[in-house]
């Protein structure tokens, strides 16, 4: 094993532009920090800008197959690498990495991107002291990779990138049912006159006392649901059934799993009586941008007025309705959360292997 600065492993690290571009609804695709997860892309939001501002962001070097993307904060070190046929440009706060294809096999290069080797380096250089933890340029060359023989470093890219294949397989059907139970629900109920309360409907389960960053190291048999787009892990479920998991603070969002599960004390944690659990979901899914701009209120981080959104008029459907959309939706849901317990097993693999097969102590025949 070697060990080689970053910088002498690249042929340019390129800073993205720092203006802010006029976003579109359509358009050429931007990348930015939250769509970079763990090793690939994450476009459940996208934003988009038009061929002027592409080309203008573009000027220095474009996104091509094999690069690497790594962001410079919020947080610091998360990567994807570039696929083939994808045009896009940076948004703030990320670095577009060229890499020596003739030194380093890119995925070799963002699996040891992604070890705890190089991203306990990145902690440390964030000396600033500032709020928001910032990874600059000089220090970004200055990281140490480990370095093993080329036929070594296509084994490890080769396995890990199996396993995060399949992760993007499952994200991919995932979204494909997201979007059938979505449409069954559209089908069935938009624009019913309502006739009640989410209130009506309403069971609370009990707040939690865990925080966040209890579970950020934590390797259990349950998902950890919280305000933030990562599902983490806990080692015993809060809940079981069918619950919803809502952000109290900075933007709506929505999540459902079918199973035991636990959450953070930021997370307000739901489930609806008579079988309307699922039902409750879409519903809200389906209002998120209401929630953000009629429920999350006050002054710098907006919270979820949650006694406002139980007052809000609903349709609550009829027990033949509910039954036929069950028998639908049910399988939907249940096939959704069985993808994303996999997900967390894969995960969890992976990152059981990186450092394995980082420091030698692992081998790929």
């Amino acid at each position: 094993m070697d060990f080689f600065k970053l910088e002498s492993l690249c042929d340019e690290i390129i800073d993205c532009p720092h203006s802010t571009p006029r976003w579109l609804d359509s358009g050429i695709r931007v990348i930015r920090n939250y769509n970079l997860n763990g090793a690939h892309f994450d476009f459940s939001k996208s934003s988009y800008v038009d061929e002027e501002t592409y080309l203008n962001r573009t000027k220095r070097a474009k996104p091509e197959a094999n690069d690497i993307i790594i962001s410079r904060e919020a947080p610091m070190g998360t990567v994807a690498i570039m696929p083939k046929g994808l045009k896009c440009c940076l948004g703030q706060r990320l670095v577009l990495l060229k890499v020596k294809t003739e030194k380093v096999n890119p995925h070799y290069l963002l699996y040891a991107l992604m070890s705890q080797y190089v991203q306990k380096q990145i902690r440390k250089v964030d000396v600033t002291g500032s709020i928001v933890s910032n990874l600059n340029i000089p220090d970004l060359k200055e990281l140490v990779i480990p370095v093993c023989e080329r036929n070594e470093q296509d084994k490890v890219a080769s396995i890990l990138v199996s396993i995060d294949k399949k992760i993007g397989i499952n994200n991919r059907i995932n979204d494909t049912l997201q979007q059938q139970a979505h449409d069954i629900y559209m089908h069935l109920f938009y624009k019913k006159n309502t006739n009640g309360k989410i209130s009506d409907l309403l069971i609370e389960n009990g707040k939690s006392s865990i925080k966040v960053g209890e579970a950020k190291d934590i390797n259990g048999d349950y998902p950890f649901f919280t305000s933030g787009e990562a599902i983490l892990e806990w080692k015993e479920a809060l809940v079981e059934g069918r619950n919803c998991f809502l952000n109290t603070g900075g933007n709506a969002d929505v999540k459902f799993y079918v199973g035991g599960a636990a959450y953070s004390t930021d997370t307000w944690c739901i489930s609806a009586r008579d079988g309307l659990s699922d039902y409750m979901y879409l519903l809200l899914n389906s209002i998120k941008g209401e929630l953000n701009k009629k429920f999350f209120q006050g002054t710098g981080l907006k919270h979820l007025q949650k006694e406002l959104l139980k007052d809000r008029p609903i349709y609550v459907p009829d027990e033949n309705e509910i039954k036929l959309f069950n028998g639908s939706i049910y399988p939907i849901s249940n096939m959704l959360s069985e993808k994303t317990r996999e997900n967390l097993k894969l995960t969890d693999l992976r990152d059981w292997l990186l450092p394995l097969l980082m420091n030698g102590q692992a081998t790929v025949k």
